[in-house]
């Protein structure tokens, strides 16, 4: 059984998502960070970023604005990809 994480969305602690729950950069910081609950909620309401935008997903270009979205709605700290230098 997996520690407890304390999700960084809702505050609650909570197991962690079983599975990598997407592929990509962000997968360890989701995975160590956000209750499935919380997970569960970007993915059912996922679609309404998508659409305002006209958003493709088959395009890598529009993937980056769903991430930002993505970052935002979770409470994901930091950039993409970004080092920390302290």
């Amino acid at each position: 059984m997996a520690s407890l994480i304390v999700c960084v969305r809702c505050g609650r602690s909570a197991q962690p998502l079983p599975e990598p729950p997407t592929g990509g950069p962000l997968v360890r910081q989701i995975q160590s960070s956000v209750c499935p609950d919380c997970w569960g909620e970007w993915r059912e309401g996922s679609g309404r970023g998508i659409a305002p935008f006209g958003l493709n997903m088959g395009d890598p270009d529009h993937r980056a604005p769903l991430r930002e979205l993505m970052k935002e709605f979770l409470n994901l700290p930091g950039q993409e990809g970004a080092q920390a230098s302290q």
